[in-house]
């Protein structure tokens, strides 16, 4: 396959859909099979960019070759400095890796799979979190699977995440905020708790009290 032909299977959206413009928002009925197919074949290819991207979408897609393929890149620490922030710098390659495992669940759940996929997705998604503790890349993408799915799995590791980036308030700001609007809603006599024990108040991170 030529440059452009990989480009084409990983970026290319087809002609006849309309509601979104993000190669990982297709739904599964709307690829034809010959792409999947032939991005599958990627997962072999010899540049590692590829391979995450092609892992990333099939991932995002419900699918479970792509799935098998960015775990193991996650268990083998070959998920650093693929993709930084546009403005910043700081990796965000995990930001990535994390909205497609959550994708995973969604479409395998749509599928009836749900239960399994949430299995699945415990580990890498639990060593994203960790990971996030002493980086820069945003979680708050999969909060929703705490506040709306009650995936309770996940609630000790935002915990100790927000326990750990609150000690450098000026540099987490935002990351703070986010974890406190999400304690708020399923535990908010923990983010007193935590507020407390770092003589912060609600206001110090753009609530009204």
């Amino acid at each position: 396959m030529n440059k452009d032909y990989i480009n084409s299977l990983l970026y290319d959206i087809p002609s006849d859909i309309d509601y979104t413009e993000l190669p990982e928002d297709i739904d599964l009925e709307d690829l034809p099979s010959e792409r999947i197919e032939e991005i599958k074949e990627l997962l072999k290819y010899e540049d590692g960019y590829i391979v995450f991207q092609a892992s990333r979408l099939l991932t995002s897609w419900g699918i479970k070759e792509g799935f098998n393929t960015l775990n193991d890149l996650l268990i083998k620490n070959e998920l650093q400095g693929i993709i930084q922030h546009r403005i910043y710098g700081y990796d965000e390659t995990y930001k990535h890796a994390l909205s497609a495992f959550v994708s995973y669940w969604a479409n395998c759940s749509d599928a009836g799979k749900g239960e399994q996929a949430r299995k699945e997705i415990f580990e890498p998604i639990s060593m994203i979190i960790r990971a996030s503790n002493t980086k820069s890349f945003e979680i708050s993408e999969m909060f929703w699977l705490l506040t709306r799915k009650n995936f309770i799995e996940y609630k000790p590791l935002l915990q100790e995440h927000l326990q750990v980036i609150i000690k450098e308030p000026k540099k987490n700001y935002w990351r703070i905020h986010d974890v406190i609007e999400l304690f708020l809603k399923v535990d908010p006599d923990f983010v007193t708790k935590v507020l407390n024990e770092n003589e912060k108040e609600l206001s110090d991170f753009g609530f009204e009290t």
